[in-house]
């Protein structure tokens, strides 16, 4: 039975699949997805890129002769593995589709330099506390729109797409002195973030 089950499904794969692919350039949040088409349904993965970094200058000067300069360098990425899924309905050159995505964000750097030595060590330690109580972050994506097929093999989408992340953050820091003293310090941040745009797809049907 599963080899007569296994035989039907690749024959359907090869009969009606294809290997897609999919870039939107516009919007806040640029994406990529290489899937494969099964009739319909065109289950994807795809990998996301998030960098940021720059700078911050602060001097003071007077006329005695006086001068300080305090600057803050910082950089940063995040890398975004996401499964997801889309529907593609009809036959005609216009076609309307749904889709779904569910990724997991990872904090693969963060670096922080400053002119002063002693704040320098402070802000490690806080890059450390912040690496080690990060919690695992969730994105979710939906959309919705139409794709249109000039040709066969490629069309061009616009679509209305909604966002929801999850992020939390934990610290805590446990002191004993002795003599029944003890100090206990504890942070916990939970934070969700939904956000709407719209964005332009360019699909490629192999």
């Amino acid at each position: 039975m599963r080899l007569v089950a296994s035989i039907i499904l690749l024959s359907a794969c090869v009969a009606f699949g294809g290997v897609a692919f999919g870039i939107n350039p516009i919007g806040p949040m640029p994406e990529t997805y290489i899937g494969y088409k099964i009739g319909p349904v065109v289950p994807s993965l795809s990998l996301h890129y998030f960098s940021l970094n720059g700078s911050v200058a602060y001097r003071e000067a007077d006329s005695d002769g006086y001068d300080y300069v305090f600057r803050v360098d910082w950089k940063g990425s995040i890398l975004t593995p996401t499964f997801g899924t889309k529907l593609v309905l009809g036959s005609s050159d216009l076609r309307p589709f749904a889709r779904v995505s569910a990724g997991l964000p990872f904090l693969t750097s963060i670096d922080v330099l400053v002119t002063d030595e002693d704040a320098q060590g402070e802000i490690e330690n806080i890059i450390e506390d912040i690496k080690t109580g990060l919690k695992q972050p969730i994105l979710l994506t939906g959309g919705a729109g139409v794709e249109y097929f000039p040709v066969e093999r490629f069309s061009v989408g616009g679509e209305f797409i909604y966002r929801y992340a999850t992020a939390g953050f934990h610290w805590e820091d446990y002191r004993d002195y002795g003599d029944g003293d003890w100090e206990r310090q504890e942070v916990d941040v939970r934070t969700n973030f939904g956000a709407t745009s719209a964005g332009l797809w360019l699909n490629f049907y192999f």
